[in-house]
Formats: structure tokens, sequence, C-alpha cells
């Protein structure tokens, strides 16, 4: 195993630069499109996300002829919903409350900024970008930043 040279790093070789553009709509991508498939394959509800209980005691699967293949799909769904919930919670309370209003509770942005008490202008410029990138730091279980291309 090579040893890290530290002395020789800079925060540019282990943390390349993000392309914030792309990276938010693939956040937003993941929440609206992604999360909404892997609860129904995982057989929740996005009520059961509002407080989940992981107890790790092992589920009933339903009757039937079962495959492999759908078990391993089942168990990837649920791992995707508990580690969103726990990306969410990692994140700051006002990045957590708008990811729970527009992801787990479906509210409209609308809605989420006047609910919150944001201006439209600084919910659409500054809170919502901010809480989707705070996602993508903490998601932990894919890497849903983009990154930009070195250009030499």
């Amino acid at each position: 195993m090579a040893e890290l040279d530290f002395d020789n790093m800079n925060m540019g070789s282990l943390f390349p630069e993000v392309d914030v553009g792309a990276t938010l709509q693939n956040v937003t991508h993941f929440l609206s499109v992604v999360l909404p498939k892997m609860v129904r394959i995982s057989g929740q509800s996005m009520s059961d996300l509002k407080s989940p209980s992981y107890d790790g005691m092992p589920k009933s699967q339903p009757s039937g002829n079962t495959t492999e293949s759908r078990i391993v799909r089942r168990l990837y769904a649920e791992e995707v919903v508990k580690r969103t919930i726990q990306a969410i919670k990692h994140c700051d309370k006002d990045c957590q409350n708008i990811l729970d209003e527009l992801y787990l509770q479906k509210l409209s942005d609308t809605m989420c900024f006047m609910d919150l008490g944001f201006s439209e202008s600084s919910y659409f410029h500054v809170w919502k970008p901010k809480a989707l990138l705070q996602f993508a730091d903490c998601y932990m279980l894919d890497d849903l930043h983009i990154f930009k291309k070195k250009q030499f």
C-alpha cells in the first residue's frame, strides 16, 4: 500500500472543483425521481420517512416467487432511503427543513419558502442551492457531486 505524501498534497488534488450547476441538477434528480422510486421498491411510504426507525431486525419478504435480484434490489432501495434520511439529518437546520418540506412532505417551492420565512429571491438563489449542495456533501452511499473537468 502506497503512503500518502501530505506535504505535497493540496486541496485541489483531494477535493476537485465541483460543477455547482450540474451537481444541483444531479441532486434534484436524485431527490425528486430516484428517491421516490427507492421508497416504492423498499416497501415504505413517504410518511414513513418523517420519523424512520431502523431497528436492524429483518423484515418479512412478500410471499410468492422471489428471486435473488429482487431481494438485492429491495435491500439496496432500503439502504438508499436510510442513507438519504441520515444525509438530511447531517445538514444544518435550515437546510434540513427545506429538504424535508420539498422532498419528504412534497410541498411546492412557494409553500416551502413562505412556510420557512425566506424571501423568494433568497430561497432560490441562496437557501435551496445550499441545501442541495449540503445534501450532496452528506450523502455517503453514492457521490452525487459532478466535478469540473481539468483544463490543460
